[in-house]
């Protein structure tokens, strides 16, 4: 049984690992759309009741927030396939490179439909206040700069992946250090521009891709040889 599973294809492989985690793909999806229709709702309420002139700014937020929130799914849904279904593709004696092929692959093509998700929430957001009479809404997409298209496609599975692979190497105490410089970036950065007097936080934005990349890279060669179990 396992040399016939270790033949397959790429191609068939990424077919049953997608199988394997479609279910959750699609339930996590849900959290994107719900957290946008909940932001909107507000947004709406706020509107009608302050009344003109509405700050129109705020129906971007709904946007911003089915982006963070395709972000958070992606990484969630990352975490499992670094784990249970990493654990399963090696136990069932397929390869390590076919298993961290996959997760990638499947990791981005997720974020994608969740950016795909959140380009048609803001259009239907936009009808939705035209339907409403509020106001026309806020089209925030073309605000967004490419690098940070990028960051939204790449991201959830490149935490997904340094976490887990840092677990699987380091213990525990990874995770509290993960955690830390997570904070300190979170808090840090948005308020660097109040500190130096300029706006840093482009060019820090690109040096924490960068640096994020780079550990993705090193984290997926730890899972080739990290020891399998545990998830």
């Amino acid at each position: 049984m396992k040399e016939k599973t270790a033949a397959l294809s790429f191609g068939q492989f990424f077919a049953r690992w997608m199988r394997l985690r479609r279910d959750d793909m699609l339930a996590m999806l849900l959290f994107p759309a719900g957290f946008w229709l909940l932001i909107l709702a507000v947004v709406l309420v706020a509107a009608a009741v302050e009344g003109e002139p509405f700050d129109a700014s705020a129906f971007a937020i709904p946007t911003a927030m089915a982006l963070l929130g395709g972000m958070f799914a992606g990484f969630i849904t990352g975490m499992g396939s670094a784990g249970v279904c990493f654990t399963l593709t090696v136990c069932w004696g397929h390869s390590r490179r076919q298993g961290v092929a996959s997760l990638w692959l499947g990791g981005i093509l997720y974020s994608a439909a969740n950016l795909l998700l959140a380009i048609l929430l803001q259009g239907a957001g936009m009808l939705i206040c035209l339907a409403a009479g509020v106001q026309s809404g806020f089209d925030l997409l073309p605000l967004v700069p490419p690098v940070l298209w990028l960051l939204l496609l790449v991201a959830p599975t490149a935490g997904a992946v340094l976490v887990k692979a840092s677990l699987r190497r380091f213990g525990p105490k990874a995770g509290s250090w993960l955690y830390l410089i997570f904070m300190v970036a979170c808090i840090g950065i948005p308020n660097l521009d109040n500190v130096a007097g300029v706006d840093l936080r482009p060019a820090l934005f690109a040096l924490l891709g960068a640096a994020l990349a780079a550990a993705a890279v090193e984290s997926s060669i730890w899972l080739l040889r990290a020891p399998v179990g545990g998830d």
